[in-house]
């Protein structure tokens, strides 16, 4: 990639190795929309010229603002960019990187199913430490962050399922939201 397309897709590679280092889930819903864009893309581009398909695939991805630092962003902006951006110039290249994504995506599904994410594991090992009983009577309370709203989301239907009542708090809530996630977390 040239030019402002190698930044894109600088950042965006920047940005998914962040999914992964989140969890599965993470890059797992990344990788899915990327896929569906990508496949979308080829239907949309199928009807163009080669050269409005070039030019449509050019421009993909494309960072406004070659100053900006991937801290500059919103992680929604981020998600995006991530999702778009691509090296693939020709219809075949995009085609090429689809069929090389779609078994990355099979795989990230499989180990979510298979329940074999190394990073939950040892969560759930934590959990079932004697020094940390006390969290699933009530008695105690843990208190985890995370960066990605997918992982947010996958860590709370596990923790749910292993029998831990919840509370999250995220950047998309509002004021009012927030402050009744706090005060549930401080009675519950």
């Amino acid at each position: 990639a040239q030019g402002q397309k190698k930044g894109s897709v600088a950042l965006a590679r920047t940005v998914l190795q962040r999914r992964l280092a989140s969890s599965l889930n993470a890059i797992y819903s990344s990788l899915k929309k990327r896929e569906k864009r990508f496949a979308d893309l080829l239907e949309e581009l199928a009807g163009l010229s080669v050269a409005e398909q070039h030019q449509r695939l050019r421009n993909l991805g494309r960072i406004r603002d070659m100053e900006m630092s991937d801290e500059d962003y919103e992680s929604e902006e981020l998600d995006e960019i991530a999702i778009d951006s691509t090296v693939a110039e020709q219809l075949d290249q995009l085609q090429e990187e689809l069929e090389a994504l779609r078994p990355l995506v099979k795989l990230a599904k499989k180990t979510i199913e298979l329940g074999e994410e190394a990073k939950l594991k040892a969560l759930k090992n934590c959990l079932e430490r004697s020094e940390l009983a006390d969290i699933k009577d009530g008695q105690g309370k843990l208190l985890i962050f995370t960066e990605h709203r997918d992982t947010l989301d996958y860590l709370k239907e596990n923790l749910t399922r292993w029998g831990y009542s919840t509370c999250e708090i995220h950047g998309g809530m509002n004021a009012v939201a927030r402050k009744t996630a706090q005060i549930d977390f401080k009675l519950n």
